[in-house]
């Protein structure tokens, strides 16, 4: 490593082998904790022993392996020693409300995702007590689902918890978090006061102070539509705003000096605590507050060094969020806005087209290096956004100004000053009603994570070449476009010869589908809405005939039998209740086991739509005659091979 490199980007080099860690995690549960503290241990041991050699290969390697490991040992899942569905007395703190009736609960040795009635009222900080039957996480690992659980598990919940009775309230407890969360409640009583309109209430609500829990679902679908939910979320681009504000404030008093601009750091972390402390502003103050130091104490100041920083710090406190959709959208767009915007800055310009150039390029700047993320997790890309944010982003800053206004100015004030505001939030909702009506997406796009790495390949290697006009860089981008273009043809051959069959994990339901080499047909559904279409566009397949019964090229299925030259499946319910010599079985429909081992499969299967008490009767027949049992309800969507 050139050490030109290594001291101009050190953060860049030192979160990329943490992110790896924490990626790999997942897959080496099975390692002891303790080896892989001893790495961690004896790798920063060494380094401390070769501290004078900053750039040489040993420095690199053992740098490397200290925050790959310690990556590794902090994602490590610690699961809790409950029984699923059994009772539990609670005794814990609420943390957070996630929305009306669902909060988080810590405990010495738990943090639960808990259910409650929507008319308890329980604040942050709230000691509670009560009994609750808690149930283990349900993650799936199916990337055509969208897991509630695996939501939870990526922020550090562990279980979910069900009251059986009255939750008592034994105290409350102040923190940092409890009385930003109560300072920001004041302020939307506030805003409820000072504005007569809810529309406008609930839009500045959530612009101002982060509260989108009121905003109608027809508000998040227009959104949506046009691209600009971001708008929505507390994130760099609020925050952003309130420090240019605090900026222009500086220069007018004449603080032209850089040092001077560190009275803007406990400001900016304010308004962080006023928001609630929500990830996304604290990781937008964490990257200002990185930038203003760096230009505060040194002549050359890197951005893209501080957005490493911010994200470095932030994993080794909390290496869940990497998993978080925010946090990757949000620093791909900072990435994006400190690579290609300058990238598109053209020097001669008239002194009023500049600030619209500017906002579009940083627009266009900001969605280029997010696309890839979108098109995983959202599956379509929103092309007309870029343009749609040229008025929306203007048009939101001016309103989370005019809501600043609203709350910093006494209530008699506010109430007439609201008007305005009212106004131009109906104008601000027309305008983008107007422009939902001409919308140019992207559908139906189900790229794989090798598809995104592959992306973000070619666009961090298009920049260097636009930086650097080098040739071998070039080369590289043509390899990268040769691999991306290979790999998906591959994957698109794979995909159109599979030939497995699908067990959906769907509450009281059944829904099993056989694929068969880009055809789909379904063995058994009981619901309409199955949650496999998702599935059936992702693989781009396309529907058989109805039919009783299937004969294919070594697959035959009749009477709720499948064999093929790997397995024999049996699917057993009310109208095949038989059992036989197959090698997997499929329990649905609540069928119980025989008294008698009459077959011996080499697994059995339950879908969701039988009961506890049936399931629990399976299990004990497993358990006694050592056949491997699995859940749809714990392991998620189960995919057999045929």
């Amino acid at each position: 490593m050139h050490p030109i490199y290594w001291h101009r980007f050190p953060f860049l080099f030192l979160v990329i082998p943490l992110i790896l860690g924490i990626t790999v995690g997942q897959y080496l549960s099975s390692f002891p904790s303790t080896f892989i503290l001893g790495v961690i241990i004896i790798s920063f041991f060494l380094l401390f022993i070769i501290q004078k050699v900053r750039s040489g290969l040993p420095f690199v390697l053992l740098t490397f392996t200290g925050l790959f490991s310690t990556g590794v040992y902090l994602s490590e899942t610690k699961i809790p020693a409950i029984i699923s569905g059994e009772t539990y007395q609670l005794t814990g703190r609420c943390e957070q409300i996630l929305s009306p009736g669902k909060i988080v609960v810590s405990s010495p040795h738990l943090c639960t995702y808990l259910q409650v009635p929507d008319s308890t009222e329980i604040t942050v900080g709230d000691s509670l007590a009560g009994l609750i039957r808690l149930y283990l996480l349900q993650t799936s690992h199916n990337r055509h689902d969208f897991n509630y659980d695996n939501y939870l598990q990526h922020q550090g919940i562990q279980a979910k918890g069900f009251p059986t009775g009255e939750i008592h309230k034994t105290g409350h407890s102040q923190d940092l978090y409890s009385v930003c969360h109560s300072i920001r409640n004041n302020l939307v009583a506030k805003l409820q006061r000072v504005i007569p309109d809810s529309t406008t209430y609930k839009l500045l609500a959530a612009l101002c102070l982060g509260c989108r829990q009121e905003i109608t679902p027809d508000t998040k679908e227009l959104f949506q539509n046009t691209g600009t939910i971001h708008i929505l979320a507390i994130s760099g681009l609020h925050i952003g705003a309130i420090f240019a504000f605090f900026l222009c404030l500086l220069r007018l008093f004449h603080f032209k000096s850089k040092k001077s601009r560190l009275i803007l750091i406990p400001l900016i972390w304010l308004v962080a605590c006023i928001t609630g402390l929500s990830p996304s502003a604290c990781r937008a103050a964490t990257i200002l507050s990185f930038i203003t130091i760096g230009e505060a104490f040194r002549q050359e100041t890197i951005s893209l060094n501080a957005i490493a920083a911010a994200a470095f710090f932030s994993l080794l406190i909390h290496p869940e969020l990497l998993y978080s959709v925010s946090f990757q959208m949000s620093y791909a767009a900072y990435t994006g806005i400190i690579l290609i915007y300058p990238l598109m800055r053209i020097k001669k310009m008239h002194k009023y087209l500049r600030p619209l150039y500017s906002l579009l390029c940083i627009s266009f700047s900001a969605q280029a290096m997010t696309l890839p993320i979108m098109a995983y997790y959202f599956h379509t890309i929103s092309l007309n956004s870029i343009f749609i944010n040229l008025i929306a982003v203007p048009a939101a800053s001016f309103l989370l100004y005019g809501g600043i206004m609203l709350l910093a100015l006494p209530g008699f004030i506010s109430f007439y000053l609201s008007y305005i505001i009212i106004g131009l939030t109906h104008l601000f909702i027309f305008s983008l009603q107007q422009f939902s009506k001409i919308v140019i997406n992207l559908p139906d796009l189900y790229p794989t994570v090798t598809h995104v790495i592959l992306f973000y390949l070619i666009i961090i290697l298009a920049i260097i070449y636009l930086i650097t006009r080098k040739r071998q860089v070039l080369r590289f981008i043509c390899c990268s476009v040769s691999i991306l273009l290979v790999f998906h043809c591959c994957f698109t051959y794979y995909i159109q010869n599979r030939q497995e069959i699908v067990i959906r994990n769907l509450y009281k339901q059944s829904a099993i589908l056989l694929n068969y080499k880009g055809y789909y047909a379904y063995l058994k559904t009981t619901s309409p809405d199955d949650g496999l279409s998702t599935y059936i566009t992702a693989n781009h397949l396309q529907a058989l005939p109805t039919h009783e019964a299937f004969v294919g090229q070594q697959i035959k299925f009749i009477r709720n039998h499948l064999s093929s030259s790997q397995c024999s499946i049996s699917i057993i319910d009310h109208t095949n209740s038989t059992f036989s010599h197959e090698n997997i079985v499929i329990i649905t429909e609540n069928i119980y086991p025989p008294n008698f081992l009459e077959f011996h499969p080499q697994q059995i299967i339950m879908d969701n739509s039988n009961t506890s008490h049936c399931t629990k009767a399976w299990q004990k027949f497993c358990l006694k005659n050592q056949i491997p049992f699995f859940k749809t309800s714990e392991v998620g969507t189960i995919i057999l091979k045929i």
